[in-house]
């Protein structure tokens, strides 16, 4: 299916600001997006029949994660891929640096976290696992390069920084339609639908 190019034009400034989602053990996910993510619980409460506990990592932000009650007991793996939810894909968050994605590797790894997966996606470097009610999760910090999507293999942590930027980059310049991420940006930008001015 060839995808419908959108008519550009001016939109609402509309962006992405947090996430909420079900679970069955409030206070075992409370304690791993606090302790093991470092999130803060800046409010909690009862609404609409729903326990509820929101998260942030940012004082700009009154929540970016909420956890709410209410989570069936019975929803199946994803036929396709155990890694990934059968509802939720995965819940991605970005990391200042490689240094960052290997101090988490490290704490998931003291922790026991559950289905962890480096992975190389060429424009990003990723560590997926699992929270404890198996929600798939994504740290990722972008490369400097492009090409079309999607692509994954395994990230040997094991390597150092160089040796991993090394082989990333000699990776996405073997690829079709490789270019700086810079330039596919800008490129996609054009794309995009504008804000409102003033907005």
């Amino acid at each position: 299916m060839t995808a419908v190019e959108p008519k550009k034009t001016y939109a609402p400034n509309i962006q992405f600001s947090h996430f909420g989602f079900a679970v069955r053990d409030l206070a075992l996910m409370e304690d791993f997006y606090t302790r093991v993510l470092g999130f803060t619980v800046t409010d909690r409460g009862n609404a609409v029949g729903m326990d509820l506990v929101f998260l942030s990592r940012d004082p700009l932000d009154h929540h970016q994660v909420v956890l709410a009650s209410g989570k069936p007991d019975d929803l199946p793996e994803n036929p396709f891929s155990p890694q990934f939810g059968s509802v939720i894909n995965q819940i991605s968050f970005r990391v200042g640096s490689l240094a960052g994605l290997r101090e988490l590797y490290e704490i998931f790894q003291a922790e026991n976290v559950q289905s962890v997966f480096p992975a190389n996606h060429g424009i990003a470097w990723s560590i997926y696992a699992h929270d404890p009610e198996g929600n798939n999760l994504e740290f990722f910090v972008d490369t400097e390069w492009y090409f079309p999507q999607p692509f994954l293999e395994p990230l040997d942590m094991s390597l150092s920084d160089e040796e991993i930027y090394a082989a990333t980059e000699r990776i996405c310049h073997e690829q079709e339609g490789f270019e700086p991420y810079s330039a596919w940006r800008a490129r996609i930008s054009q794309r995009m639908n504008a804000f409102r001015p003033g907005e």
